[in-house]
């Protein structure tokens, strides 16, 4: 039975280390588990940290976007208003032109002209 016995210890020898093999493989892959997890919230605060910055880009575009029409309105306005002043300006010059002409022709008519 010596024969069996001896077997039997190579056997168990040989599943030992069998074992051993698979939990150092194992402790190497909880290893790497661990490095992938640590990878993977850094990678997911990055993400958070980014859509942040995205979101405040996406509220000041909004903002300015605002603003800018905000000041092309007043713009608007601005350039009626000059547009309606050069129009009454250019009104006030031509009734200006017309009572200075009739204002002549009303002095030729009333003084005598002299005629060599």
């Amino acid at each position: 039975m010596r024969e069996d016995e001896q077997r039997q210890c190579l056997k168990m020898q040989e599943m030992n280390v069998e074992l051993q093999q698979r939990q150092t493989e194992q402790e190497k892959l909880l290893a790497q588990r661990d490095d992938v997890s640590a990878q993977l919230q850094e990678v997911n605060r990055a993400n958070s940290r980014l859509l942040e910055q995205l979101t405040e880009r996406g509220q000041e575009k909004d903002k300015l976007q605002q603003e800018l029409e905000a000041t092309r309105k007043r713009a608007d306005k601005r350039k009626a208003m000059l547009d309606e002043l050069a129009i009454d300006v250019a009104q006030e010059k031509s009734r200006h032109k017309e009572e200075l002409s009739d204002a002549r022709l009303q002095h030729e008519k009333e003084s005598p002209h002299l005629t060599p």
